[in-house]
């Protein structure tokens, strides 16, 4: 199969690239405009904005408490290491129940 493709000259090709380009960009601004919400849309909008603030609030504040509690927990087995370290120095053991070291 033999294709043949008309050669168009430098500046009638230009001319067709910039008047499609300015179609394109003309279509793009004109559909851009949006029509003012309606007072019933608007309170549409304004009730899932509060949904989403509420629906955020709650994440933020599990992730928070759940960001608390890894700490504590991380804390917790850090001191206990820390302790099990330095109470054998000076001849005593260390004690979960009450956080202290403890004679032998």
């Amino acid at each position: 199969m033999n294709l043949k493709t008309a050669n168009l000259s430098k500046s009638y090709s230009h001319k067709i690239a910039l008047l499609a380009l300015l179609t394109f960009g003309t279509s793009i601004s004109l559909s851009s405009h949006a029509a003012p919400l309606t007072i019933s849309q608007q309170q549409a909008v304004n009730a899932h904005f509060s949904k989403l603030a509420q629906a955020q609030y709650a994440a933020e504040t599990q992730m928070t408490e759940q960001l608390k509690q890894d700490f504590s927990q991380q804390l917790t087995a850090q001191e206990h290491e820390f302790m099990n370290d330095i109470c054998p120095k000076y001849g005593m053991t260390f004690d979960v129940t009450t956080n202290a070291c403890l004679r032998s």
